[in-house]
């Protein structure tokens, strides 16, 4: 027979996990959805002025928008 005290622990781990897994869902909707659309904008926006943008170049903004609002959902939401 397992304790009280051990059963409520795998119910949080089990829990824990779940919730770290929709955190980690949450995060690549709020960082990746933004950061594509805002890349679309650009590259059409360019070809449409007639200077199209390099792939790395269209990546780098991507990546860099990504990671922004990744930081920013992480330090709005962080448990202190």
């Amino acid at each position: 027979m397992t304790p009280t005290a051990a059963k409520s622990a795998a119910n949080f781990d089990v829990e824990a996990a779940r919730e770290a897994s929709y955190r980690l869902l949450g995060l690549l909707i709020v960082s990746l959805f933004p950061a594509l659309f805002w890349m679309t904008v650009l590259a059409v926006g360019a070809f449409a002025l007639g200077m199209p943008l390099s792939p790395l170049a269209l990546a780098t903004v991507g990546a860099a928008i990504a990671v922004f609002l990744a930081a920013v959902f992480n330090a709005l939401f962080a448990r202190i």
